[in-house]
């Protein structure tokens, strides 16, 4: 595979290009906004390092923090595979008294990490993770020029926007 003179090649297979870089950032801006959160990592499953946001990136070795949750990720999801409970998109969950750190698959070659402080709800860190791994997956796996912008973060609706019709439609009656 020839590498683009502004590409990066990430070990496990993924190529990005500076469209990617972009898209990835605003993403997890995003994210830490709405959760809100202290630190959001995207990461390789690999532990290479990506990108992060929040307040929290200049206190934390971000590199070893990749090579740590990317261990704990390859663990979890062994022993999902082991007892038969594996499946795209999951999710590992620690609470504590401070903070709650969420762990989830983005797509096949990616790895979303937040960091939460304890008064945010479980559920919407969760919920607002979830969706946003789903998008990082799709702009992982677009290429620029392929139709349709909506995995570059055109046209989608904000991700608050988002749940709130979720939560409409699981509450409506119909």
């Amino acid at each position: 595979m020839e590498i683009p003179p502004d590409g990066h090649y990430i070990s496990s297979g993924l190529m990005l290009l500076p469209q990617h870089a972009e898209a990835i950032d605003r993403l997890l801006a995003e994210l830490c906004r709405k959760v809100p959160s202290r630190l959001g990592v995207v990461l390789a499953r690999d532990g290479q390092f990506i990108a992060a946001q929040g307040e929290a990136c200049g206190q934390v070795d971000l590199v070893s923090l990749g090579a740590l949750i990317a261990g704990d990720h390859a663990a979890s999801q062994a022993i999902a595979q082991l007892t038969g409970g594996y499946e795209e998109f999951q999710s590992a969950v620690r609470e504590g008294k401070k903070h709650n750190l969420l762990v989830i698959d983005a797509g096949p070659h990616l790895v979303l990490f937040v960091l939460a402080a304890a008064d945010v709800p479980v559920g919407w860190v969760r919920l607002l993770t979830m969706e946003a791994a789903r998008r990082l997956a799709k702009i992982a796996q677009t290429m620029p020029g392929d139709p349709g912008g909506e995995a570059w973060g055109a046209g989608e609706a904000d991700i608050a926007d988002q749940v709130d019709q979720a939560l409409r439609d699981l509450w409506s009656t119909g």
